[in-house]
């Protein structure tokens, strides 16, 4: 593999694993906003997988 994708594939784990821990002080803090944060999260998922694909199509 080469650098590029590890450092995208290092740059996507990170993003996710701040953006759920910031979800999950959220939730904590105002658990009333569950329904958008949890729609905010689902299309932040899809975004990452769509842009995993794309990575995974073009390198192959």
């Amino acid at each position: 593999m080469s650098m590029t994708v590890l450092l995208l594939i290092l740059l996507l784990s990170v993003v996710t694993l701040l953006v759920g821990i910031s979800v999950l002080a959220l939730l904590l803090y105002r658990p009333t906003w569950c329904a958008p944060v949890a729609g905010a999260l689902g299309a932040m998922t899809f975004l990452a997988t769509v842009v995993g694909l794309l990575v995974a199509v073009t390198r192959s």
